[in-house]
């Protein structure tokens, strides 16, 4: 979609391929270009630099590894910059420190190296720096409860962060670095974090191993003491839009990073399906799911080795459209173990309407004590339907087992309801069936008797 009539320029959501085009360069007076959730490849034309006029710049999704930051200009009316997995391989350069009005920055899922003191400056804006291979210390001042500070899997960055205000929680994601947090309130185990960088776990810090982990995302606590016997955690912590939570039996990480550009406030997190009549008679499981406007992990930890059994639950409580021909809707990717299952995966598509139950089971196999959920957007779907920010991954509940021990009586595959219309299509259908019944019986009695009447006459003339 191009809107030429007004300084903007917005392309998503479709299958165009090719390179990114150099041609834009030429629309100077452009203030906002957003393309992402295509099939176009990199580089990023150095031309983008004339584009002077730039207040939002969006761009994410480009194939290929062969950007460099050549485009970056002295953009003095840049408030927004995303340059979310563009392939890009190359230093940051010093000339960041020219965009003064940033209050979004999101280079995640890059290739870029060099210090991230660079952008101590920017440090009151919202920071997403994960995925890529900042090296140096960490800037304690970076470190706010009021602004996101996502910098999670740069292995060589280092630092101990600061105390924690009294009553506060840092907004920050350092999963997968080499920061320190032995100096803050509620620090999570270190020991932990180290099987989250893949290196294996602790076996000394794990006694008892286990083989099966169940979380209830985004809702409380539930046991099924009848029909399935299996105990889901509770996964209600508020994860922010940069954040993790361990559970209080560490055996499970949830990991959050993400927040709409555009409005800049935190990722809803938790929904809820407050009044939807969900498909399912295992309503508990899906009226609530953990959301993310960016990338959502799930960690089972302390795992024996061996072969699992993944399940995933899903039902969409958020985003209601008629199947097929609504406007909204939802689109992510799902990777277990470093391995895409699914691509442009669409709840509602799959589950056969809103509301409904669909899951996903997946066999992963676990060598180093860790199992590992990236649930993420891949700039598709819609963004603003039913609100600003309604996009992103949303999962129900996670199921982890070992097949040849599974839990006892363990959760069935989603059974779905009849919807209304499906009951009334069954009435219909009975309906036709008992009349057909009722015309064949009458067809037969008439038959039957005037083969009596032909038997009858055919007698008396004899």
């Amino acid at each position: 979609m191009a809107d030429f009539f007004s300084p903007c320029m917005w392309m998503f959501d479709n299958y165009i391929e090719g390179t990114l085009p150099e041609f834009l360069a030429n629309f100077t007076n452009l203030t906002d270009l957003r393309i992402y959730g295509m099939k176009l490849q990199g580089p990023i034309p150095k031309k983008f630099s004339n584009l002077i006029k730039l207040e939002k710049l969006m761009l994410g999704d480009l194939d290929g590894g062969n950007s460099t930051f050549d485009f970056i200009a002295n953009w003095t009316n840049l408030s927004t910059l995303s340059l979310r997995k563009c392939g890009i391989i190359d230093q940051l350069p010093n000339r960041f420190s020219d965009l003064r009005n940033l209050t979004y920055l999101d280079l995640g899922s890059n290739n870029i190296s060099g210090s991230v003191e660079l952008l101590l400056q920017h440090k009151n804006s919202s920071l997403y720096l994960g995925g890529n291979n900042f090296s140096g210390n960490l800037p304690s001042e970076m470190v706010q409860s009021s602004r996101p500070l996502d910098v999670s899997y740069n292995p060589l960055l280092i630092g101990i962060l600061p105390d924690n205000p009294a009553g506060q929680k840092w907004s920050i994601n350092y999963i997968g670095t080499s920061i320190g947090a032995s100096r803050t309130t509620n620090s999570e185990n270190l020991t932990l974090l180290n099987c989250l960088h893949m290196k294996g776990c602790n076996r000394t810090f794990y006694n008892n191993l286990i083989t099966s982990c169940a979380v209830n995302c985004g809702g409380k606590q539930t046991t099924y003491p009848d029909s399935l016997s299996n105990t889901f955690y509770d996964d209600t912590s508020d994860l922010g839009a940069a954040g993790f939570h361990v559970n209080s039996d560490r055996q499970w990480v949830v990991s959050n990073v993400g927040s709409d550009p555009l409005t800049l406030g935190n990722s809803p997190g938790i929904v809820n399906a407050g009044q939807v009549n969900l498909g399912t008679d295992l309503p508990e499981l899906y009226r609530t799911a953990r959301t993310s406007r960016s990338d959502l992990w799930y960690y089972v930890v302390g795992l024996s080795n061996g072969k699992y059994t993944v399940q995933l639950f899903f039902a969409e409580i958020v985003i209601e459209s008629e199947l097929n021909r609504g406007p909204g809707r939802r689109s992510f990717n799902i990777d277990i173990q470093d391995r895409n299952i699914k691509t442009d995966f669409d709840i509602t598509k799959e589950a056969g309407g809103f509301g409904r139950p669909t899951n996903i089971t997946h066999e992963a196999t676990v060598d180093n004590s860790v199992l590992k959920i990236h649930l993420y957007w891949n700039g598709r779907g819609t963004r603003a339907i039913p609100y600003e920010g309604a996009y992103g991954p949303l999962v129900s509940a996670i199921r982890v087992f070992l097949p040849e021990i599974p839990p006892n009586n363990s959760p069935a595959p989603a059974r779905p309801e009849a919807a209304p219309h499906d009951n009334k299509r069954r009435g219909v259908v009975a309906g036709i069936a008992a009349l057909c019944i009722a015309v064949a019986v009458i067809s037969s009695s008439v038959v039957y008797l005037w083969w009596k009447w032909v038997s009858l006459v055919k007698h008396s003339n004899t």
